[in-house]
């Protein structure tokens, strides 16, 4: 099966759309908001089929309500009354979301009287805390490839990147059908072949009119409910307003600008990458260890090292050298000189490619 290819998603918000890519407070709805249990008869269609179907799928607008059901066994997060995206890390979470094409995406996070809007439009980028009354503002690149992957928070967007898995290494067959916010589905099963990975299988539920996907579930190999449920309760495919993506900070709002592109970071480099010349100090970005399901992500020291290294001192267990956030899909090690190592494999893997580096 060839491997498909797709543009990259900027590497700030690959752990997050990895962990539910793409990717709060306590909403809870019933196992049923998702999909029913009916079993529509559908055309036969090979699992060839259902990768090309969604690969070639364009959905260049859409509206709807997202569901996401995260549960990675995290101890109690700090600050998720707060609504913010850290939220998301785990238990029911409600998004709002429209996109018009890749230049307009918002995503509306919703939790308890409050809500954490990210909007995109044109070169803009803001975000919008209510119940901090407080706001950001950057521009963008629009000529940058990435910038349509801005926002990893779709079963679109996961089922991307699970396409990017798709080749020798990966073992791919159709496992029924179903019905997803009213949509007949195909249910496209993803496993990995070899061991090493925390993931046991992903399942896409792929609209079969459409070739859209409409749910992702992700489940590991510890077994218990999915670690990631992330589908659409409703949607569709009609375009949004234009005034949808119009934002204007409310009076009284704190607002901090952001530089230039800082929106959109750069997509993570290859490991090692050439000397700088003399004088210069080397560009840090992130590296990539492994392959397929088994690969690490390393983020180099900095400023934003620094906050994920707070925060994972918070929920983590001191281990040598740095600090562990075991979870049962994604093991985060977090290095005492700053350093970020994160994958879908064991602890002892993470440790070993630290020491290494």
């Amino acid at each position: 099966m060839t491997r498909t290819t797709r543009r990259s998603v900027p590497w700030r918000f690959a752990v997050p759309a990895a962990i539910a890519a793409a990717t709060v407070g306590a909403v809870t709805f019933g196992p049923a908001a998702f999909a029913d249990d009916s079993h529509p008869g559908l055309p036969d269609q090979s699992a060839d089929q259902l990768v090309a179907k969604v690969a070639a799928a364009r959905a260049d607008a859409l509206t709807g309500t997202v569901r996401i059901d995260t549960d990675l066994g995290l101890p109690a997060l700090p600050g998720k009354a707060g609504g913010g995206p850290q939220a998301l890390l785990s238990g029911t979470n409600k998004l709002q979301v429209a996109v018009d094409g890749p230049d307009r995406q918002r995503i509306g996070i919703i939790s308890d009287l409050a809500e954490y809007n990210v909007i995109h439009n044109g070169r803009d980028v803001w975000t919008y805390d209510s119940r901090a009354h407080a706001a950001t503002h950057g521009t963008i690149d629009t000529s940058r490839p990435d910038v349509a992957a801005l926002l990893p928070t779709t079963p679109q967007d996961a089922a991307g990147q699970l396409l990017d898995l798709v080749g020798p290494s990966t073992d791919v067959r159709v496992d029924g059908t179903a019905r997803v916010a009213g949509h007949d589905v195909y249910k496209l099963r993803f496993a990995p072949k070899a061991q090493g990975s925390l993931i046991a299988a992903a399942t896409v539920f792929v609209d079969a009119r459409t070739g859209v996907p409409l749910r992702v579930t992700v489940d590991t190999v510890k077994g218990g409910k999915p670690a990631i449920d992330i589908g659409f309760e409703k949607v569709s495919y009609d375009k949004p307003a234009a005034d949808t993506f119009d934002f204007k900070p409310p009076a009284g709002a704190r607002v901090k600008e952001v530089p230039t592109n800082e929106a959109v970071p750069e997509p993570p480099a290859a490991p090692n990458p050439p000397a700088a010349p003399t004088g210069e100090q080397p560009k840090q970005n992130p590296g990539l260890f492994g392959d397929g399901w088994a690969t690490v992500v390393e983020l180099p020291a900095g400023a934003e090292g620094r906050d994920a290294t707070r925060l994972l001192g918070k929920l983590g267990k001191p281990v040598p050298g740095g600090t562990l956030i075991d979870t049962r899909l994604l093991n985060v090690l977090s290095t005492d000189s700053g350093r970020i190592f994160a994958g879908a494999v064991d602890a002892d893997t993470l440790q070993r490619i630290a020491a290494q580096r």
